[in-house]
């Protein structure tokens, strides 16, 4: 389908006669995460909705695991979520629906340059984590961990999973412990790594960028609870040409998902 036919579809869709958006003027209600407003790309997204489609909608910043829990409970009809393990949880539950991936962005285990857990060499991220989180145990360096309810922390639950209990940091180093004047190592998305200062860097090394796991990739989907008219429409078009578009556009730290 080329990009005349795309639009005289999304456009012949919105203006039938008594088609169920026509008759409904209320803005849908978009849960968005940070990092695709952060990024640009939720702007590219909703400038080009607005002129295309001429479609309203109150975009919601939230961090993806709380947009899950709301179009669980149906308190956002549709969301912009970043991946994370509870989403295929409340898929497999039926409790959200027309679930697509549409863009990702990579993720990158970062740690001071001089790297006390000895992690650099290492392509197995979960083997580097184990590394690191022992070296906390041991007081010779701080592991940080990201934000609860963000992409990254889902990401950290998932890869950590298969580590023992007593591996598992609920929260950073103590102050007291040896190798607090470092640098943490942590998940930073390329956004992250790209924003800090040259000084910033300088002090850090990324330690484990290759592994195929270390990819966050941009869903979107529909909660069974309480369904917009718009919902489905706005879906499509985000998968559409014009979507995809505002995904490659240049300087953007965002790919076309795989397959």
């Amino acid at each position: 389908m080329n990009r005349r036919d795309w639009m005289g579809w999304i456009v012949g869709g919105l203006s039938l006669p008594g088609s169920t958006w026509a008759q409904s003027a209320e803005p849908v209600r978009l849960g968005v995460d940070g990092l695709l407003q952060d990024t640009g790309l939720a702007g590219r997204w909703k400038a080009a909705m607005g002129r295309d489609l001429g479609l309203a909608a109150n975009w919601v910043r939230e961090p993806s695991g709380t947009i899950l829990r709301q179009l669980e409970s149906g308190e956002l009809p549709i969301g912009l979520f970043l991946s994370h393990p509870l989403a295929d949880r409340l898929e497999q539950q039926g409790l959200i629906h027309d679930r697509h991936t549409l863009a990702r962005t990579q993720v990158l285990l970062v740690g001071p340059a001089s790297d006390p857990a000895g992690v650099r060499g290492e392509h197995d991220v979960v083997r580097a984590l184990h590394q690191i989180l022992a070296g906390q145990a041991a007081g010779a360096c701080r592991w940080l961990p990201a934000p609860k309810d963000s992409a990254l922390a889902g990401l950290s639950d998932t890869l950590t999973s298969t580590l023992g209990a007593q591996h598992l940091p609920a929260r950073a180093a103590s102050s007291a412990s040896a190798g607090t004047s470092l640098p943490p190592y942590q998940w930073l998305t390329m956004a992250d790594w790209q924003k800090m200062s040259r000084a910033e860097r300088q002090a850090r090394k990324v330690l484990v960028d290759q592994d195929p796991r270390l990819w966050l990739t941009c869903q979107v989907a529909r909660s069974f609870k309480t369904p917009h008219p718009a919902g489905k429409l706005l879906v499509k078009w985000l998968q559409g040409p014009l979507g995809k578009q505002a995904v490659t556009a240049s300087g953007s730290v965002w790919q076309k998902p795989q397959g």
